[in-house]
């Protein structure tokens, strides 16, 4: 797979949006959110929500 690049800006605001998304699912549901979902929510896709989280690691 080939890794696209982009700004750290963008992988900065997934990763605020993404965590934010798992406070309130926790809240909600008892339960941690799904990538996947966290994709839905920010219309963009599985993997660069992935790396957004790789990213901050």
């Amino acid at each position: 797979m080939n890794r696209v690049d982009h700004s750290d800006t963008l992988y900065k605001v997934i990763r605020e949006r993404a965590t934010s998304l798992n406070r309130k699912h926790q809240q909600e549901e008892g339960t941690s959110i799904r990538i996947h979902d966290i994709a839905q929510e920010l219309h963009c896709t599985d993997e660069l929500v992935l790396e957004s989280l790789e990213f901050a690691a």
